[in-house]
């Protein structure tokens, strides 16, 4: 490296800690904004409440585009401090390098972000799980409707079967 390299090497860092720090500051009420939405999104599957679950639909495709513009961001700061030599797989690794003195509050703040990630993912995932059970019995009970309790043939194994379903959808029972 030579001098003018090292001279301008603290400038280039001070430059990714500040775009490190706003990303955080960017991410962190996203974050807090979806969790607060799949609370309320959670509550109103319980209570199945459509208008309320489309209006979180609408909401949650927003706040998913700012996240993903935020995403965007990290991985441009990620692919800078690459090419200056500096690790570029996470912004935690990335800030152990940069060794600035307020990294210990953005080593908080990258845990906390992560722990939301976290909440984040199993709220999604449950809220999937939910949500794709709830479609699946719903079709099982407009198929046995539409068939009136009897078992359509393509899903026996080849012969006609004719047993009917329940008593509630067998009037002849």
């Amino acid at each position: 490296m030579d001098e003018a390299q090292t001279a301008s090497a603290p400038t280039q860092h001070r430059q990714l800690l500040s775009q490190l720090s706003s990303i955080l500051h960017d991410l962190e009420p996203v974050q807090k904004q979806l969790l607060e939405l799949y609370q309320k999104k959670s509550q109103a599957l319980r209570q199945v409440d459509v208008k309320l679950i489309d209006e979180c639909g609408t909401i949650e495709a927003e706040l998913t585009r700012e996240l993903q513009f935020v995403l965007l961001r990290r991985q441009q700061l990620l692919q800078t401090a690459g090419q200056q030599g500096l690790p570029a797989d996470t912004l935690y690794d990335l800030l152990l390098k940069l060794d600035a003195p307020e990294a210990e509050s953005l080593f908080q703040r990258i845990e906390a972000a992560q722990q939301r990630s976290k909440k984040l993912r199993h709220e999604t995932w449950v809220q999937w799980i939910v949500s794709t059970r709830s479609y699946q019995h719903y079709s099982q009970v407009l198929e046995l409707i539409a068939h009136a309790g009897q078992k359509v043939p393509t899903y026996s194994r080849g012969q006609n079967e004719s047993s009917t379903g329940g008593v509630i959808f067998d009037a002849s029972a």
